[in-house]
């Protein structure tokens, strides 16, 4: 489940009630249904440009849903995307880029016991794409 919500810096307070109030209704739709909300993965997230979120400082930025109160999160994952707080996608390019040069470390490692045939082929594979 995703909630979404859209506000000015100044109106934190009723988008809060409303998305607890949703929540809420929610997990009474889980209860009827024999189904149960895992408040453990349950992810806040407040996004807006750099001078926006700057405005949200000393404000209680937390949920609660049923009696679990929920922290701001600035990065959350989602269908495989790293999104931040003012949707740079700096963290997910990062993570990209980390897992990229990992694999290519690998296969550095395996370049000579596998043979320079085999390394030969997979580079006229990787020109190709």
């Amino acid at each position: 489940m995703q909630l979404y919500a859209s506000s000015s810096p100044n109106d934190v307070s009723t988008v809060r009630q409303h998305l607890s109030d949703c929540s809420a209704d929610f997990m009474s739709w889980c209860a009827a249904r024999r189904l149960q909300l895992n408040a453990d993965k349950t992810e806040v997230m407040w996004v807006g440009s750099r001078h926006n979120l700057s405005k949200l400082v000393g404000q209680d930025l937390t949920l609660t849903i049923s009696t679990e109160t929920i922290q701001p999160t600035s990065v959350v994952h989602d269908l495989g995307v790293w999104l931040d707080s003012e949707l740079s996608l700096k963290h997910h390019v990062s993570k990209v880029a980390s897992t990229c040069f990992y694999q290519l470390r690998r296969l550095r490692q395996i370049r000579q016991p596998v043979g320079r045939e085999v390394t030969t082929q997979f580079e006229l594979t990787l020109d190709t794409i």
